[in-house]
């Protein structure tokens, strides 16, 4: 529950501020946009040798232990040796557009986004959730309030986003310094040599694993802007917003399932809580996913500027990709939980590699539409490896007839959406694929109530 206040701010806000953006920004500006996130999304993982990854899995062994100050000041200064690493390719961002034109919010977004995902995860990993959420929260509240100076007031544009990034930056690092009570931890003699080469060996076999999941989430956007230009870039970035509610619902579960599979790992009963929460998650997913078809389009004409409206068709396939995503993250924590990063790696390659070559086939006869096509399959063939690779970690049963069963009928209502036009005809058949859909999983739907009510009950018995 505190995860989800906290997400239900941070990561939807891209969403609930496209009404605001697409009217003020122009489709190349929201492409130019999109590749300088795309970029720095990518570079971190990589200069940092997944510092992130790192802090949170060793944060949470050491929780009641001195060495936490260790994780963190290990974790800062790969950060710190990072952000050098990245000065070098300075000549070359001068020289390519869009970054020549926003180098100093490139590098200032750059530096900010690594020291504060190292100081969330790092609180988290402790433990100190309410102090997690509060950053989340800061953040979200100050995004949003600059956004309106200096997008609507002020009409900066570009700049002006990326300025409201940098300052919410710094407020939400004033809140984690603070509240989660880091500076105790901050400490240069903590720096220990032997433990920084413990955490690089877990944390670099994540580094190849950090860029396949890069090429799988978002290396299309560079083809796009290749073939057909930053506007075509904007409006596939706008139609991947749609998705992100998905990811905001599999986000606030995934933080805290990665805790409690990472405590739960090796002991009795693991195979069937394991299999338990699977069966809540997808069901939740697909369920969500038939929600957002059915509204698709009166939700797009309201939430989208008319010259972004046609960003409708690339959703549905996007939406199914990002539900395999979400399983594909789900099973990964096996590896993150048994430390053997190795098998995360070789999935992540099988699905980068269908994602990548797809889009390089395609995108040049169909467009856009092959973008999303080659996300959807790179993610599906990602998780299936997983589940079979998985099984060397521990041994889960998957209601395969419930999964196929809620896919065909999610591609019922994708076909739907396309092709009916009479629009009473088109809610009455999406509303009955949905009632299908909750038939289906029925079972998962009732532990989720049951569930619901037994924490009712035991939060009014301690209350009494």
């Amino acid at each position: 529950m505190l995860f989800a206040i906290g997400s239900i701010g941070s990561k939807a806000i891209q969403f609930f501020m496209l009404p605001l953006y697409t009217r003020m920004l122009t489709t190349s500006d929201y492409g130019q946009l999109d590749v300088l996130q795309t970029t720095i999304s990518l570079l971190i993982p990589l200069i940092t040798f997944q510092a992130v990854e790192a802090v949170f899995r060793y944060s949470v062994d050491m929780r009641e232990n001195k060495s936490a100050s260790s994780v963190l000041m290990n974790g800062i200064l790969l950060c710190l040796f990072g952000m050098l690493i990245s000065l070098l390719l300075f000549p070359v961002f001068t020289r390519i557009e869009p970054f020549s034109s926003y180098l100093l919010f490139f590098y200032l977004i750059l530096f900010f986004s690594m020291m504060n995902s190292v100081l969330k995860q790092f609180v988290r990993g402790l433990g100190k959730i309410k102090a997690f959420v509060a950053s989340d929260l800061a953040y979200t509240a100050s995004f949003v309030t600059f956004n309106i100076i200096f997008l609507v007031y002020l009409k900066m544009g570009l700049r002006g986003y990326f300025l409201s990034m940098v300052l919410a930056h710094l407020i939400n690092t004033f809140i984690l310094l603070v509240f989660g009570n880091v500076f105790k931890y901050l400490n240069f003699k903590s720096f220990d040599k032997s433990f920084m080469k413990t955490m690089l060996i877990y944390s670099i076999p994540l580094i190849p694993n950090g860029l396949m999941w890069w090429v799988m989430s978002v290396s299309d956007r560079y083809i796009l802007t290749y073939y057909m230009g930053f506007d075509a870039t904007g409006i596939y970035s706008v139609s991947y917003k749609f998705p992100s509610l998905i990811t905001l619902v599999n986000g606030i579960f995934f933080m805290a399932w990665q805790l409690s599979a990472m405590q739960e790992y090796g002991k009795e009963g693991y195979e069937d809580f394991y299999k338990n929460i699977f069966g809540v998650l997808s069901s939740l997913l697909f369920l969500v996913t038939g929600l957002i078809l059915l509204i698709l389009k009166p939700l797009m004409s309201v939430f989208v500027a008319d010259a972004f409206y046609e960003s409708w068709k690339y959703v549905p396939m996007l939406l199914l990709g990002t539900v395999f995503q979400a399983f594909s993250s789900f099973f990964g924590t096996n590896y993150t939980a048994s430390k053997k990063t190795k098998g995360a790696f070789t999935t992540s390659v099988v699905g980068a590699a269908v994602n990548i070559g797809l889009d390089l086939l395609l995108i040049p006869f169909l467009g856009i539409q092959a973008a999303a096509f080659s996300t959807l399959l790179g993610y599906l063939a990602m998780w299936l490896m997983r589940v079979f690779d998985s099984k060397k970690f521990v041994d889960i049963k998957i209601d395969w007839k419930s999964i196929g069963s809620s896919v065909l009928i999610i591609g019922l209502q994708i076909v739907g959406l396309y092709f009916i036009e009479n629009a009473v005809i088109f809610f009455t058949i999406e509303t009955l694929l949905i009632v299908s859909l909750l038939i289906i999983q029925r079972k998962y739907i009732k532990q989720v109530f049951n569930f619901g009510r037994k924490l009712i009950v035991e939060l009014r018995t301690k209350e009494s």
